[in-house]
C-alpha cells in the first residue's frame, strides 16, 4: 500500500500519520518497524531496500518518506525510477509519502495512484479557508469533547490562522468551560491574542465620538495587564486596517472582497467595517499621522506611553477628527 499525504494542513496530516504509526503495534514494535527517510536525499535503490525488508515481530512495516517530491532539479529525472519502486512494494509494507504542499492534480505520483487504485491512495490535507475556519473550530472542539457557540468559534477564528495555535486554544477553552459551550466572553478573557476584540470597543467608541467610553476601554485593558506599548502597537495596526478597509470600500468592493484582499477573516472584516463607519478617509489619515507622531515622541522620551494613548484618544474628540 502506498499512501500519499499532501497539503499545507500540517496539524491534521501529522495526526493521521500518528494513527498509522500506532497501528503497527506498541513502542517496541514501532521502534523496529517504523522507518523515516529524508525524501530530499534518499535514492530509488535506498527506498527499494527499505520497503523490501521484512517486518520484525510485527505484521507490517511502515516506511515514511518526507519531501520526496520537494527536491532539487537533478532529482526530476529519477521520478520514473521512484515510481517503479512503488510497484515493487510487498504487501507487508506500507509506504507513506509526506508532501508539505498541495500537489497539482497532474503530478506523476497522483497519476500513479489513479492508475493503481488497489495499491495506493491520496489524502489531501488543505488549510481550511477563512470562510470555513469557524466550522473547523467547532469540529475540533467536538473532537476534544467540548462545544463552541458559533459566535465564539468566529471570534477565535478571527484571531488566529495557525492551526496548531488554534487547537491549543480550543483545548484550553474547553477545559475552562468545564462542560458548557465556550462563549465569545471566554475567548476574550482567556486567549492572549484576543486584545483586538476589546480594541473594537475602543475604536467603536471613537467612531461615535464617545471619548469617555474610549478612555474607559483603554484603562480596563491596562488594568487587565495589557502593556501600554503593546496596546499602542495594536491601535496603530487597527487604525491602519481601518484606513485600508475604507480605501477598498470606496473603490466599490464589497466587505467580503475587501476583507479577502486584506487577508482578513470575514468576522474581523465586518467588525473593522463597522468601526470605520463614523470616519471619512481624511479623518482616518489624520489618525494615522497623529499615531506616527506620538510613536516618535514615545521612543524619544518626550511623552510616557500611557499619556500618549490618552492624548490620542482625547485629541480625537477635541479636534473633531473623530
Amino acid at each position: 500500500m502506498v499512501i500519499v499525504m499532501h497539503g499545507e494542513n500540517d496539524l491534521e496530516m501529522k495526526e493521521a500519520l500518528v494513527e498509522l504509526q500506532e497501528s503497527i503495534g506498541d513502542a517496541a514494535a514501532r521502534s523496529m518497524n517504523v522507518v523515516t527517510l529524508d525524501g530530499r536525499r534518499v535514492t530509488p535503490a535506498e527506498l527499494h531496500a527499505a520497503c523490501a525488508a521484512m517486518p520484525f515481530l510485527a505484521s507490517r512495516r511502515l516506511i515514511i518518506v518526507e519531501g520526496l517530491f520537494t527536491r532539487e532539479r537533478r532529482r526530476v529525472r529519477e521520478e520514473s525510477a521512484f515510481l517503479e519502486v512503488l510497484l515493487a512494494i510487498p504487501a507487508s509494507t506500507t509506504l507513506v509519502l509526506i508532501e508539505p504542499r498541495t500537489l497539482p492534480e497532474g503530478h506523476p505520483v497522483l497519476r500513479w495512484i489513479v492508475d493503481h487504485p488497489d495499491q495506493g491512495e491520496a489524502r489531501h490535507f488543505p488549510l481550511p479557508s477563512p470562510q470555513v475556519l469557524p466550522e473547523w473550530v467547532m469540529a475540533r472542539a467536538r473532537r476534544h469533547g467540548g462545544t463552541f457557540t458559533p459566535q465564539a468559534a468566529s471570534a477565535l477564528a478571527a484571531l488566529l490562522t495557525d492551526l496548531r495555535l488554534l487547537d491549543q486554544e480550543i483545548r484550553k477553552l474547553i477545559t475552562w468551560a468545564a462542560g458548557r459551550p465556550v462563549t465569545p466572553q471566554d475567548v476574550e478573557r482567556l486567549v492572549p491574542y484576543a486584545a483586538p476584540i476589546s480594541l473594537f470597543e475602543l475604536t467603536e467608541a471613537l467612531g461615535r465620538r464617545d471619548v469617555r467610553r474610549a478612555l474607559a476601554a483603554l484603562h480596563r485593558l491596562l488594568m487587565e495587564g495589557e502593556h501600554p506599548l503593546g496596546l499602542f502597537g495594536m491601535i496603530v495596526r487597527q487604525t491602519r486596517l481601518m484606513l485600508l478597509m475604507k480605501e477598498q470600500l470606496e473603490k466599490g468592493l464589497s466587505v467580503a472582497e475587501a476583507g479577502s484582499r486584506l487577508g482578513l477573516h470575514p468576522y474581523a472584516a465586518r467588525k473593522i467595517t463597522e468601526a470605520t463607519a463614523g470616519f471619512s478617509m481624511s479623518q482616518l489619515e489624520a489618525f494615522y499621522r497623529n499615531l506616527t507622531e506620538l510613536d516618535v515622541a514615545i521612543k524619544t522620551g518626550q511623552i510616557p506611553d500611557v499619556v500618549a494613548l490618552e492624548t490620542f484618544i482625547v485629541s480625537v474628540g477635541r479636534r473633531g477628527i473623530a
